[in-house]
């Protein structure tokens, strides 16, 4: 037999030696009869597809890969002479280097076919250019998730329900640095049923809220009319892909994807069977995910689908995550600003900041009708994700979350505004004196530390150390004359830090942050990796690492006509849709999306001996605080600074926000691993 795909070779090549032979494997002997059969079962169904579709995509249905059935009596024979191994297993292992040289070829000829004709396959009938958004497949920040609802009866048998997951799973799973387009790929056996296709309505509009920047489509997909390359070319071509059904066909892709990362959600026997399949040689970008303790919606299988209604499966949809851990992941990404004056009491520090950080504060009148500086008045409140609520921190949380996580200091190291993180958490933490008096005089920013004595006798330290550009220079390198500390290559101020960083052998909680004063964005690469390069050098294996997003200011903070005071705002958009160059403002969230997609690679490769760094992403709750900077509407009357200061902001005020936020994902850290523990003991 032949065919008129070149490049692509004939199932006999894929068979290895061990099954063209007489010989023993493992003392199992394998016989020739059975070498036929298997070849005929696979060509059986292999040829039709190829005749029937005139596609060079040989082998790419599950019902070609999984030819022989769990019932067959040639499978049962096959298991009796092999230990009970599946025969598709080894079958799919075998096919599985052969299936990405197939699919990755005929994925590229299908993109570049979409350039000379996009109307060679069936879409809505909108306008041109509509079509032409639709089938953009994604790039390398895109993301697909397929939904099914096909049961396979040659992997599972049939009348076996689909389970769907609470939307949070997506949220948790696709980078939050997503910022172009997000694609379910809605199969007919989906959309043809109520309960499935409300579901796919329903986390098409949770997916818009959680990802802003990026457009969410629902695209059905007909077999009669799509083929079988461009569905594979959007599963395989797109940055995350997500099985979100668990379908054999979003199986294989994953299972072979190269580049990016790949989620399988599976139930039962299948998770087992999948992680048979991959485990010879697992895959750091693919994770196969079991819901089996995860809250389940089913249809399909002769269930009663008819009595769920679409308000049912939203609300099925849209629940919080049961389990806390799963929150750090999803806290402070959709919410609003509620004015609220009873968290307005708690806000006040006890004494002002002796800086012009704090001379807002120390400016402000209290009036009855405005008993506090209405910046902070505001409380954040997380819309989407009801359970995942920002706890405001205090001495005696932070201490025990501190010591059930063995830390002992919490350092931050990077430029003007992790200076303010850390001034506003010593103030937070009930300090009635300064941190450090010297910002009147950014040239002489030396480092602090001030020990916190907790009520439970425990000891914790905070320390601060300004750079910002986070080099490694110590206090004889990079001196120009007259100055009293090392120069930043574009300017700034870079103070030694990492040797006192190392001087304390106690676990440490690092804080860092850059970006605000890197104008360049391959100078704010470079210097990222540099950071990330002296992390794994020093090798600090107890430590905790977050990388706080940057923010950008808001041009019009000092617009005061009226004397009307500038209030949050409504929703995330209208910063996106209003982004200012000023000051390099508007490359900070490429800053952020490069910072987020390479943690997500080293968390991905990283091995167990290399410490663990996280996101730490204050950029969507204080991108909607244009209130509250230095030179805003409170800090008049020759109290503040005179330049227009858009980007730094006056504690207190939103940037306390950013170390409650802290806080409450280190409390998911913390009971994530008492889970792991309790798991671990069971």
């Amino acid at each position: 037999y032949s065919h008129n795909c070149q490049d692509l070779d004939f199932i006999q090549a894929y068979l290895p030696a061990v099954l063209i032979s007489n010989k023993v494997s493992s003392g199992r002997a394998v016989y020739e009869e059975d070498v036929v059969q298997l070849a005929s079962d696979v060509c059986g169904l292999c040829v039709p597809e190829y005749e029937s579709t005139g596609e060079c995509m040989l082998f790419s249905s599950s019902q070609t890969v999984f030819a022989v059935d769990r019932d067959d009596p040639f499978q049962e024979q096959f298991q009796q002479k092999n230990s009970g191994q599946h025969l598709k297993t080894k079958l799919t292992k075998w096919l599985l280097p052969h299936l990405r040289s197939n699919l990755k070829l005929a994925s590229h000829l299908y993109r570049e076919s979409l350039r000379k004709d996009i109307e060679t396959l069936w879409w809505p009938q909108e306008s041109l250019q509509e079509q032409q958004d639709i089938i953009n497949l994604p790039n390398e920040d895109g993301a697909v998730i397929v939904l099914s609802g096909e049961n396979d009866p040659t992997f599972l048998g049939s009348d076996v329900p689909t389970f769907l997951v609470p939307f949070h799973v997506f949220g948790e799973r696709i980078a939050r640095s997503t910022s172009t387009n997000l694609q379910l790929l809605v199969t007919e056996h989906c959309y043809s049923n109520d309960v499935c296709r409300a579901y796919s309505d329903s986390l098409r509009d949770y997916l818009a809220r959680m990802y802003p920047r990026a457009v969410a489509s629902s695209i059905p997909v007909r077999s009669s009319t799509i083929t079988a390359a461009a569905l594979y070319a959007r599963m395989l071509l797109g940055s995350h892909l997500i099985c979100a059904t668990g379908d054999m066909e979003c199986t294989i892709a994953a299972s072979i994807k190269q580049g990016g990362y790949a989620s399988v959600l599976l139930r039962g026997s299948r998770y087992d069977h999948v992680q048979e399949l991959v485990e010879p040689n697992p895959l750091d970008y693919l994770v196969i995910l079991s819901t089996d303790d995860m809250p389940t919606l089913s249809f399909g299988g002769g269930g009663d689908d008819a009595k769920l209604k679409a308000t049912d499966v939203e609300e099925f949809g849209l629940q919080s995550p049961r389990d806390r851990s799963q929150c750090q992941h999803l806290r402070g990404r959709v919410g609003e600003w509620v004015q609220d004056m009873e968290y307005a009491k708690m806000a006040q520090y006890q004494t002002p900041i002796s800086s012009y950080i704090g001379n807002a504060d120390r400016g402000f009148v209290s009036t009855k009708k405005i008993p506090y500086r209405p910046p902070t008045t505001y409380r954040w409140v997380d819309t989407l994700h009801s359970r995942c609520q920002t706890q405001l921190i205090t001495l005696d949380g932070i201490c025990a979350v501190m010591q059930s996580l063995g830390l002992g200091r919490i350092f931050f190291v990077g430029d003007l505004s992790t200076w303010t993180h850390a001034l506003s958490m010593h103030k937070l933490l009930g300090a009635t004196n300064d941190a450090y008096d010297g910002l009147k005089d950014a040239r002489s920013m030396k480092s602090w530390l001030v020990p916190f004595h907790c009520s439970n006798g425990y000891t914790i330290q905070i320390q601060a150390a300004r750079n910002d550009e986070l080099n490694n220079v110590d206090d004889a390198e990079q001196r120009s004359p007259g100055n009293q500390q090392p120069d930043c290559l574009e300017g700034g101020v870079c103070m030694p830090w990492l040797k006192e960083y190392q001087s304390n052998s106690a676990p440490t909680l690092l804080i860092a942050n850059v970006g605000a004063h890197i104008s360049k964005t391959e100078r704010f690469r470079a210097i990222f990796h540099s950071f990330l390069d002296t992390i794994d050098r020093i090798a600090r294996e107890n430590d905790f690492v977050y990388f706080r997003t940057s923010i950008p200011g808001h041009a019009d903070c000092t617009n005061h006509q009226n004397n009307k005071i500038i209030k949050p705002l409504n929703d995330i958009l209208e910063k996106y849709h209003h982004t200012q160059k000023t000051n390099n403002w508007d490359i900070f969230t490429n800053h952020n999306d490069y910072v987020d997609r390479a943690l997500n690679d080293r968390t991905a490769s990283s091995g167990k001996d290399r410490v663990s760094i996280r996101v730490l992403d204050v950029y969507p709750m204080t991108s909607m605080r244009p209130d509250g900077h230095i030179t805003a509407l409170d800090c008049e009357d020759g109290q503040c600074e005179d330049r227009d200061v858009c980007l730094q902001y006056s504690l207190p005020g939103p940037p306390d926000w950013w170390s409650h936020l802290l806080y409450s994902n280190l409390l998911d850290v913390s009971q994530d691993r008492i889970t792991e523990h309790q798991k671990g003991n069971k």
